[in-house]
């Protein structure tokens, strides 16, 4: 089990004993040795990776791919699911925005499940150089602009900090062979990765998500395990320095709702994480993106706040301590109101009421739609 203390530290109730971080580290050190080599040939360009599959993340991806191309974003856009999570009229309508589906049993024997999806469609896109997003992630610019940056020609790989750090006591560090540090974790919600400068990073990534009843104990799902794979193997990253943002609103009571990670580039908001309420459950009129909170970039009292609240009926974040709050700009309540719009047109499409009934009944059902 994790927990989120309120200083910023993520705590796991697990534990392992020296024999078995000796053998989980002799795993990877041996996968490591097998990997097969980068196949230039078999990857070209540059593309955005999405997992997408049901009705929650089929209509989050929807609006964020509406938005991407709204933003003059061009990018060729694969959207990655599993079997049948996705039905043959929301694969035609995604395909009328320049987008390939993928079903990931078509790569591979093996059983892909939740999280592992994730570097699995990264490393099996047909693109050399990935712009990963979560489902309902927002861009607020064109992103095609991100593979031409200094870092990433330097490094080529870019990620994102989450609000938290991972403990000393986690046995990842002694799995992974280094002393902790007190740097971020990950927010794997967005990532910029060269294939063939990171191909066994990305590979050890996918071995540590084929091995979650570990790994998802020790590092919360997939997002760090893109981190602690480029450190097993001593691969320099480039983690962007800006602290990440908290979005959302306030009630009557001004108690504060964020529902949004907001990534940046150097001091630009450029992505919105809608993580907290997403947009299949998001009411029409709905509108969150109020205000953002943000600790002082000195800040030493830092409490964070992760829990439900049922009168809402979503989960939210928020901070205390020593921070700053500040209005959304026009660019983030217009950006939220074209989204809505979207969403409104989604829900009167007569496909999409074809695929909540698809999905249902793949849901009630055992045998395959």
């Amino acid at each position: 089990m994790t927990n989120f203390t309120k200083n910023g530290i993520r705590t796991i109730n697990f534990t392992l004993f020296k024999k078995d971080i000796k053998k989980l580290r002799s795993e990877w050190q041996d996968y490591v040795k097998n990997i097969p080599d980068y196949t230039a040939s078999k990857f070209n360009g540059k593309g955005i990776v999405m997992c997408a599959g049901k009705v929650n993340y089929f209509t989050c991806c929807w609006i964020s791919i509406k938005v991407l191309r709204k933003k003059k974003c061009s990018l060729p856009i694969e959207v990655w699911y599993i079997d049948d999570e996705l039905s043959i009229d929301a694969k035609e309508a995604l395909h009328k925005m320049n987008v390939v589906c993928k079903n990931a049993s078509d790569y591979t024997t093996e059983r892909i499940e939740g999280y592992a999806l994730k570097p699995f469609s990264i490393i099996n896109s047909s693109f050399s150089d990935v712009l990963y997003l979560d489902a309902d992630n927002i861009c607020l610019e064109n992103p095609e602009e991100l593979f031409s940056s200094r870092e990433y020609k330097r490094f080529g790989a870019i990620f994102w900090p989450d609000l938290w750090k991972t403990e000393f006591s986690n046995p990842i560090w002694e799995i992974v062979g280094m002393e902790p540090t007190n740097s971020p974790e990950q927010e794997s919600g967005q990532l910029l990765i060269n294939k063939e400068k990171c191909w066994k990073e990305l590979n050890l990534c996918r071995f540590f998500n084929t091995r979650g009843n570990v790994y998802y104990r020790l590092l919360y799902g997939d997002k760090d395990t893109f981190r602690f794979a480029w450190l097993a193997l001593k691969k320099e990253f480039y983690m962007v320095e800006k602290n990440v943002s908290i979005c959302g609103y306030e009630d009557d009571k001004s108690n504060f709702y964020g529902v949004t990670m907001i990534q940046h580039l150097g001091d630009r908001p450029f992505f919105l994480h809608r993580n907290l309420l997403k947009w299949d459950i998001t009411l029409l009129e709905e509108k969150v993106w109020k205000k953002i909170k943000q600790f002082d970039s000195n800040s030493i009292s830092k409490t964070i706040v992760l829990q439900k609240n049922y009168e809402v009926g979503h989960n939210y974040l928020d901070i205390e301590g020593s921070y700053e709050t500040i209005m959304c700009n026009n660019v983030i309540q217009d950006l939220e109101e074209t989204c809505l719009q979207i969403l409104k047109q989604l829900r009167k499409s007569s496909f999409y009421g074809k695929f909540l009934n698809f999905c249902y009944i793949v849901e009630k059902r055992s045998n395959k739609y």
